[in-house]
């Protein structure tokens, strides 16, 4: 039998979580320069993902997902979603390499070095911004998600006609994960996400100027 010690403290414990930095690379010095000395930052979205040409840059299917399962007499039932329209979206990398670099014609970066404080900086420059999060993308082969067991029987339990059942009961299933899939042709990037959830739908990206965000960074030249 497993057997477990509790234990009292007469003092508190803080515990701390190491942040790694992350780059933003720009492909233009002014853009650099500008968020060095001005604090203007450009803070993009999906929608304008979908819309650059070159495809290391951009990619159409951004927060697209596919998300369902089969019921005990196998038949099957999928739900195409789509996450991150009430999101804005940083893209940085976790390293520096050549090939990076090559991707977005960058010419320096952005050293993120605490991301988090970073982050509640910018939050405040934004518009009806909420909440957000950040994380590592993920890289797969499909962004089609087959659900099974527990998570199974919730999506069977879905009554297709109820638009509002619908949403909530995908948003518990995938808890976000869309934000976060990535094919694995990029993978080599190894990209490194933040998004800020406003209260309304993002179409097009905001520079912000945030002068506050600049002491949590460093600046990196190519």
């Amino acid at each position: 039998m497993i057997q477990f010690t509790e234990t009292h403290s007469s003092f508190n414990i803080s515990w701390c979580y190491k942040i790694d930095p992350i780059f933003r690379i720009l492909g233009q010095k002014e853009h650099l320069d500008d968020f060095f000395e001005n604090g203007n930052i450009f803070i993009s979205s999906f929608e304008n993902f979908k819309s650059y040409k070159d495809e290391m840059q951009g990619d159409i299917s951004e927060g697209q997902s596919l998300i369902g399962g089969f019921d005990k007499e196998g038949n099957g039932s999928h739900v195409f979603y789509e996450g991150g329209v009430q999101a804005f979206i940083l893209c940085t990398t976790k390293v520096l390499s050549d090939k990076v670099i090559k991707d977005f014609n960058g010419v320096g970066a952005i050293k993120i070095v605490n991301s988090v404080l970073f982050a509640k900086e910018i939050a405040r420059k934004l518009p009806f911004v909420n909440a957000g999060i950040e994380g590592s993308c993920i890289y797969i082969d499909s962004k089609v998600q087959h659900l099974e067991d527990e998570q199974n029987e919730l999506f069977q339990k879905i009554n297709f006609s109820d638009p509002s059942m619908i949403n909530q009961t995908i948003t518990a299933l995938t808890t976000g994960v869309e934000l976060f899939m990535k094919y694995k042709k990029y993978e080599h990037q190894q990209e490194h996400r933040l998004a800020w959830f406003s209260e309304r739908k993002i179409k097009k990206g905001i520079v912000v100027h945030c002068p506050e965000a600049i002491q949590y960074c460093e600046r990196v030249l190519f």
